[in-house]
């Protein structure tokens, strides 16, 4: 039987249906303004000045939009804790379709690291963000190590896969029911599949089967996972309103929306839209966005003592330790809180 998020703190100040809006919606006009000036530039620049200038143009958005994606996934810690939103179901939906569908993961994927964290804060061997840090090379941080796109790529990747090894300290690893990766393996032959034939179109255009093409590959693909035995998914201890199949289903479509939306974009436009999505979304979550991700639990974690509040300036709190990051230890200490209530908790303490 799954353990649900309302047994681990029945006493934490409850989240509404609102709040979390404005943030989540914030981050994409934000992000939206962002892409839209890069974009601006780079089909000026055209005819004024030579392509090497998009580099430095490039850089500058990607270092903009990290900030804004590790809000985001800031934000999805809080859906997989249970207190992004009061209702259960609307809590997952907005969880994967806003925040982790985007970042190629979903809640239930990151809910056992981050319950792990917060319920087992430190601990080498049951804490999945301390043990996936440690595997990654980031514990004790090396700063320089933040430089190196292949250590990024490493602890993406153990992220990643960290719910399918069969390790006897995942507290929420069930043994009866030890993990497939069919369906993962199956997803990423649809991904690779459905890029390969939009770099296709790139080289050739062609309406009709950029028309015909992509809905067929998602009818087989759905028909295919709905067909998969439930065995095939992963299965854990945490549960969640909808089943791994009903999650995977929606994922699927999600990633065939947005890659529908890519191929009609290169083809009316004749620029790559797949190649600015490259540069302006995956760029950061493999760069900046990782990079504060890491450092803000190293601020947070790597001191003599554990877990600790941080003293910094509003630029740094906005950056590094958004939605009140820096009250660390009382969203430890009452995990289901919301970001948005752990001032009041904090002076309820004093």
């Amino acid at each position: 039987m799954g353990i649900s998020l309302s047994d681990l703190d029945r006493t934490a100040p409850r989240a509404d249906n609102v709040r979390n809006w404005l943030p989540i919606f914030g981050c994409y006009a934000y992000i939206a303004i962002v892409v839209l000036a890069s974009l601006w530039f780079f089909r000026w620049r055209e005819g004024q000045l030579p392509w090497l200038t998009d580099i430095p143009v490039a850089l500058f958005a990607i270092a903009l939009i990290g900030p804004a994606q590790h809000r985001l996934l800031l934000l999805g810690q809080e859906a997989a804790l249970g207190c992004l939103f009061r209702n259960r179901w609307l809590n997952e939906l907005v969880g994967d379709w806003l925040i982790h569908f985007p970042f190629s993961t979903a809640t239930q994927q990151v809910r056992p690291q981050v319950v792990s964290h917060y319920t087992f804060p430190n601990d080498p061997k049951r804490d999945a963000e301390l043990v996936i840090a440690e595997r990654a090379g980031y514990w004790p941080l090396k700063v320089g190590r933040l430089l190196r796109l292949s250590s990024i790529i490493r602890w993406q990747s153990l992220r990643a896969s960290y719910n399918f090894e069969p390790n006897p300290d995942n507290p929420y690893l069930d043994p009866a029911r030890p993990p497939s990766k069919v369906a993962v393996h199956l997803g990423t032959a649809y991904v690779l599949g459905m890029f390969a034939f939009l770099i296709g179109l790139a080289i050739w255009p062609d309406e009709d089967l950029l028309t015909i093409v992509p809905p067929v590959m998602w009818l087989v693909a759905m028909a295919t996972f709905a067909l998969l035995p439930e065995s095939k998914y992963y299965r854990g201890l945490l549960s969640a309103p909808y089943s791994p199949k009903a999650m995977t289903l929606m994922r699927i479509t999600f990633i065939t929306l947005v890659n529908c939306g890519l191929g009609w974009s290169s083809y009316l436009t004749g620029r790559s839209a797949v190649l600015n999505y490259i540069a302006l979304w995956i760029a950061p979550m493999f760069t900046t966005t990782a990079a504060l991700m890491i450092l803000r639990h190293w601020r947070q974690h790597g001191a003599p003592g554990g877990t600790k509040d941080t003293q910094s300036g509003w630029l740094i709190r906005a950056i590094l330790f958004p939605l009140n990051q820096h009250l660390h230890s009382a969203k430890h200490r009452i995990p289901s809180t919301p970001w948005y209530r752990l001032k009041d908790l904090t002076r309820s303490e004093r």
